[in-house]
């Protein structure tokens, strides 16, 4: 029973749509294997819910995407798998991705060159999600079992681009690596692959910084996805690799710059020491200044204010005489002179 339009997968639904849904199936006869139809036959699923315009449509997909996982999953080529990554990323299909991403990286080293290829773009479309997620899956993978379908692509048939992105996968692996590469050693077409790998895991190991538990430099894919991004700067600026030739002339002119503005900025120096120390001695006059005219309005100041201050001596006497006067006055004594 083959997986075109009349076996299980369609036929169990009892309702092939009319066109547009009923264009994405092709017939078995344009494939010459049940492979090649389960290939096909993801990629128009694929494509169906991408071009799908109406809810319904991307329903149908949705559905029918996940009858063929579950028909399919385990005998369908990695290839028919890779085309549902390119699904577009939603809450209905990211089930269905994680589904296929999941059965991918447990198919381990037989896959590896099929996702580094994926990696580097060779699929249906290049500027879709499908390198991303691709990428994901190998780093899904246990590490010993990407390390090995690594060394296979040396080993094999390969382009030396996909050669050459095994190497910086394996060099980021490092000691996970290390067996499987020191095996390939005198293999015709991988060992000098091989060796490229191991001198790249010994200098990082050696510059590269402090290493992990299992003796792999800390933050290497990280180091490793940065010198991707300096080489594709240096590509796309038509330079070389920024070298440590260039650095340390870059850290000279900067030395020089700053020599070429020393005398001037001791000289600024100067003048703010000076500018500060007339501040400070106009602030220390004007502060004594302060000083004694506190001590003088305290000095004024003299009892407790809330004391009265006792009557003039003068106008008690003059008082007092006042006093005499009207009484001797009053009383027929006559006027007395003080």
């Amino acid at each position: 029973m083959t997986a075109g339009p009349g076996g299980p997968l369609c036929a169990r639904r009892g309702r092939i749509p009319q066109e547009p849904r009923g264009a994405y199936h092709s017939a078995m006869g344009s494939y010459r294997n049940e492979d090649e139809a389960l290939i096909g036959l993801a990629r128009q699923l694929t494509d169906a819910y991408g071009e799908a315009r109406r809810r319904e449509d991307q329903d149908f997909a949705c559905d029918s995407i996940s009858e063929f996982l579950s028909e399919y999953r385990g005998s369908a080529p990695s290839q028919a798998l890779l085309a549902l990554l390119d699904l577009p990323l939603t809450a209905e299909t990211y089930p269905l991705v994680d589904e296929a991403q999941t059965e991918l990286a447990a198919r381990g080293p037989a896959v590896v060159e099929l996702l580094l290829e994926a990696v580097l773009g060779e699929v249906y479309d290049p500027d879709g999600p499908a390198p991303e997620r691709a990428a994901e899956i190998l780093d899904m993978m246990d590490r010993r079992d990407a390390a090995q379908g690594l060394v296979e692509v040396l080993c094999g048939r390969a382009g030396d681009d996909v050669k050459g992105a095994a190497v910086d996968g394996l060099a980021a692996l490092g000691t996970f690596a290390e067996p499987a590469l020191a095996a390939t050693l005198d293999d015709p077409r991988g060992g000098e692959w091989a060796e490229a790998a191991l001198s790249q895991i010994r200098y990082a190991r050696e510059h590269g910084g402090a290493a992990d538990a299992d003796g792999a430099p800390e933050d290497e894919e990280f180091r490793s996805g940065l010198r991707s991004l300096q080489e594709s700067l240096s590509s796309w600026l038509g330079a070389g690799p920024y070298t440590d030739t260039e650095e340390a002339e870059d850290d000279a002119d900067e030395d020089d710059a700053r020599g070429d503005d020393g005398e001037a900025s001791d000289e600024d120096d100067e003048d703010r020491e000076a500018e500060r120390a007339g501040d400070g001695d106009a602030a220390g006059s004007d502060e004594t200044a302060g000083d004694a005219s506190a001590q003088e309005t305290a000095g004024d100041a003299g009892a407790d204010p809330a004391t009265p201050a006792g009557p003039d001596q003068q106008a008690v006497d003059d008082a007092y005489d006042e006093f005499l006067r009207r009484y001797r006055q009053e009383s027929g004594e006559g006027p007395v002179t003080s």
